[in-house]
């Protein structure tokens, strides 16, 4: 398809202004019919001769018979021929096409600057649109669940001082599993009635634990277990007894400079000491752990990577099986 514009000198429709002329009403403009050619027109104000008659243009030459007749109806004795092109007009009123669109119809009755206003359409949601947006949605809402799932399973903490030296620095990080000794109430099962059941086990000497502190639970500590529940701990002359056996510990570099009587863990407790014995704030001090603190075991040391590797737990071992007598 093609767009015509129109260029027109005089904004004026033909035989506007012959009212003051004439003194005759101006006929009503009517538009070309939709099945005529649509011609675009412009004004000469010279006198320059028509091609074909000879004679000067003028406003009606090549208009429409329907428009020059329209005009001889309004105003008998006014001259309206479309053969000898005369309107009756001065000559200001001289007009020329200078283009057409003869095979496209009814452009001539449609209005060039009447270009509307296309309806808009619900703006979509930036920059993505709908689809795109819910497919984001549906991405972040998968990584948070993981991330849900992930923390519930395992959590990473970083060392912050020196009571597990030699085996664990400040600034190192680590990744403790959480369900390591985590406890479930199945009773809701029709066949048992256990509201206690600890797949992963329990705590165990050697293990590396990561708890919340005792007397401030917004810290978190790091210690190695010594003793369990039902057995008795004791510390004396540099040595870790339990249950009347001093135990080999050869993860430590100085051993104990200081004494604990003997004591015997209770239930759902466990008794903690810091590797660097001499530097370490834990069970020898405050007393024992309750495994309501414990937030799990530590099972990998990631950073730096010089140091990664599996978190082996070093049990205490007897000393050629030599019982000792307990300490009043």
């Amino acid at each position: 398809s093609c767009v015509y514009w129109i260029s027109m000198v005089d904004s004026t429709p033909p035989g506007a202004d012959r009212e003051h002329e004439t003194g005759r009403e101006t006929p009503e403009y009517v538009p070309p019919a939709p099945t005529s050619p649509a011609h675009t027109w412009t004004e000469f104000d010279d006198d320059s001769p028509d091609d074909a008659s000879g004679e000067p243009s003028r406003a009606a030459d090549g208009l429409p018979d329907r428009f020059a007749a329209a005009a001889a109806d309004s105003e008998p004795g006014a001259a309206a021929s479309s053969a000898s092109g005369s309107f009756g007009a001065g000559p200001s009123e001289r007009w020329r096409p200078i283009g057409a669109a003869a095979t496209h119809s009814g452009l001539a009755d449609a209005d060039p600057w009447d270009v509307g206003v296309p309806a808009r359409s619900a703006a979509p949601l930036w920059p993505w649109g709908l689809k795109g947006f819910a497919e984001t949605l549906e991405v972040i809402g998968l990584a948070l669940l993981m991330f849900i799932l992930v923390r519930g399973v395992a959590q990473n903490f970083i060392v912050d001082g020196g009571s597990m030296e030699p085996n664990f620095h400040s600034g190192q990080m680590l990744i403790v599993n959480k369900l390591a000794y985590r406890s479930f109430d199945v009773s809701w099962l029709p066949w048992t009635d256990n509201d206690d059941w600890r797949p992963f086990g329990d705590p165990r000497p050697g293990d590396v634990v990561v708890f919340h502190f005792p007397l401030d639970p917004s810290r978190d500590f790091i210690k190695r277990v010594i003793a369990v529940p039902g057995q008795t701990v004791e510390v004396r002359d540099g040595s870790v007894i339990v249950d009347g056996v001093v135990q080999e510990e050869s993860y430590i570099a100085d051993p104990a400079r200081y004494e604990f009587p003997p004591q015997e863990v209770p239930e759902d407790h466990v008794f903690v000491l810091g590797d660097a014995r001499n530097n370490s704030f834990d069970s020898h001090q405050w007393g024992m752990l309750s495994r309501e603190f414990i937030i799990g075991k530590t099972e990998l040391r990631y950073w730096p990577l010089g140091d990664l590797g599996l978190v082996g737990g070093s049990s205490p071992v007897p000393v050629g099986g030599t019982e000792l007598t307990l300490s009043p």
